[in-house]
């Protein structure tokens, strides 16, 4: 890429928009090849970066130029796209509006029918609406839970899942022939709404989604009776708050209270250091009115709604569950409630890095068990099969990033249902007088104690990331060596597709090629690694089993040790 003729074609430019002038006055010639030298990476997960002028950065122009492709892909690809259409839905950061007015008219105007989001609406309820119109594809406006100067923009195909690796690869060749961002066509979004060609789509949607959600509950009668239960809920400024009070008011639940410092609209995200539930920081205001409001539980979702974080009330002070805790509660609720019999041809889907103590839980009730890559795009592929071929049912699919699914009405993680099942778990074991806590630790004594961890390491430079990769080549050829105390068992590699079983035989892993190394050891302990494949950092997963809590802890902290020691 030559980047001194595309920053000159940028400066050459009259923009409209205040953000990309201003930014490109006083750039240094550094700043400037890494603005221009490059086009935002594009990958299954879409593209994800920060505001600014350049091709490497998410503006206007950036998000018409991924949009002209992906328009490109449909009309190659798809059968009848145009008149199938595509859903389009935003969150609440800056400029998302805008970016997904954009992505509409640039669809209309091409002869796509366009199904637009009238305000602000979730990740789940884009997925939805791809279903219930049926339309070829999907576009949410969207940078997840990242700080406030991110945006991002996700692809969905015909069945509401994000898309994969084959469709990504084919729209980065269709986005390789659209070289002039700048001339991308940018009318009157309000043209196409006149000529007829956008259809906003309003509360039918949200009507439609609670309704075909609420068959999937097993005990709806739980949330119009309940009368001692509290919750407080916030959606940490994001486009959570509506569908989620709507959910409340379609089930009758009452009992909830609502943290008014962060229902406002804001991109920002003001009064929080990262809008991300995962985060115990971010549970700061929500704890307050908890503790005010003797709330049994309080829940977080992120900016689009697609994650949940939970504390539970239990010896005067909240504990947060983690995102591998609250999917085995939910798993053990689901399964606890299922009819006689219901469970014969069940699944629960899990990703390779999520904890085996929901799988343990599934084996013991006789739920067959699938792991996928990492990411819910692999476990909504997954469920789609499983739709076609009619042989299983679909339980439950869940990942140790705080995403949940339990109705197959969606084909992504989706916290308003993890909200809704949350809630009718928690009523069916407090009128049994039984905590959240409780059911955990019951898990624990059946099943035994896992301890886990996220440790996630930024990279700096290329040169940093070299020198890790580089580091973990070296560790992966001298592992049969040993590892401190810990015995290796199996190795997955899941770059080459092999599962190397140390005592002797080599099988294949059935999933598709992906940059991840797992070691299995004979305690059934575990370590996975690998690189992110939408931000410049690694991610090494933990996870640890013993007889107690206490022995599980000290057992992960000397896993990380030990690793650490090696690579970094």
């Amino acid at each position: 890429m030559d980047w001194e003729r595309k920053y000159n074609e940028w400066q050459s430019v009259v923009h409209d928009h205040s953000y990309i002038t201003d930014d490109l006055n006083g750039l240094t010639k550094e700043e400037a090849q890494d603005r221009f030298g490059k086009h935002l990476a594009f990958g299954t997960g879409g593209a994800r970066g920060t505001f600014g002028a350049g091709i490497n950065r998410i503006n206007h122009y950036t998000v018409r130029r991924i949009t002209q492709g992906f328009l490109n892909y449909l009309i190659k690809y798809v059968k009848d796209s145009k008149s199938k259409g595509i859903a389009i839905s935003y969150d609440t950061r800056h400029y998302s509006k805008e970016f997904a007015e954009n992505v509409a008219y640039l669809a209309a105007s091409q002869g796509f029918n366009v199904y637009l989001s009238d305000e602000t609406r979730p990740t789940p309820l884009l997925s939805y609406m791809v279903r219930k119109y049926k339309t070829a594809g999907g576009v949410m406006i969207t940078a997840s839970h990242n700080p406030p100067n991110y945006n991002g923009y996700k692809i969905y195909d015909y069945t509401g899942g994000q898309m994969t690796e084959t469709m990504a690869d084919a729209i980065v060749e269709e986005l390789s022939e659209v070289t002039n961002e700048l001339q991308l066509e940018n009318g009157s979004f309000e043209s196409v709404i006149s000529d007829g060609n956008v259809t906003l789509v309003s509360d039918e949607l949200d009507d439609a989604y609670l309704k075909e959600l609420e068959k999937d509950l097993k005990e709806p009668e739980l949330f119009k009776e309940a009368t001692d239960f509290n919750v407080v809920y916030t959606p940490l400024h994001g486009a959570g708050l509506g569908i989620i009070k709507k959910a409340f008011e379609s089930l009758k639940f009452k009992n909830y209270s609502l943290v008014q410092e962060q229902l406002t609209v804001d991109g920002t995200f003001e009064t929080v250091n990262s809008p991300n539930p995962e985060d115990k920081e971010a549970f700061a205001y929500a704890e307050i009115l908890g503790k005010k409001q003797q709330a049994n539980v309080i829940m977080a979702t992120d900016p689009d709604a697609d994650r949940l974080g939970v504390a539970v009330f239990e010896n005067d002070h909240y504990t947060y569950l983690t995102g591998n805790q609250l999917g085995a509660i939910l798993l053990s609720y689901l399964i606890e409630n299922s009819n006689n019999g219901a469970l014969k041809d069940s699944v629960l889907i899990k990703t390779i890095v999520t904890s085996e103590l929901g799988a343990e839980i599934a084996r013991r009730n006789d739920v067959e068990v699938i792991n996928t890559l990492t990411g819910f795009k692999y476990i909504g592929e997954v469920i789609t099969r499983m739709e076609k071929s009619e042989e299983k049912d679909f339980l439950f699919g869940y990942e140790e990033s705080y995403g949940y699914l339990f109705s197959s009405i969606v084909r992504d993680k989706d916290a308003i249902q993890a909200v809704v099942l949350l809630l009718e778990a928690a009523l069916y074991y407090h009128n049994k007088n039984i905590s959240l806590i409780e059911v955990l630790d019951n898990l624990y004594k059946e099943f035994g104690y896992y301890a886990e961890d996220l440790v996630t390491v930024k990279l700096d430079s290329d040169e940093q990331k070299e020198s890790i990769k580089k580091n973990i080549s070296e560790f992966q050829e001298n592992l049969k060596e040993g590892f401190g105390d810990f015995k290796l068992s199996i190795l997955e590699d899941y770059s080459t597709s092999e599962r190397v079983v140390l005592s002797g035989s080599t099988t294949t892993i059935d999933l598709p090629k992906s940059d991840v190394l797992k070691l299995i050891f004979d305690d059934q302990s575990w370590i996975a690694i690998r690189p992110s494949g939408t931000e410049p950092k690694y991610k090494f997963y933990f996870s640890a089993k013993e007889v107690t809590m206490e022995k599980a802890t000290t057992k992960l902290e000397n896993l990380k040790d030990n690793l650490f020691k090696i690579l970094l």
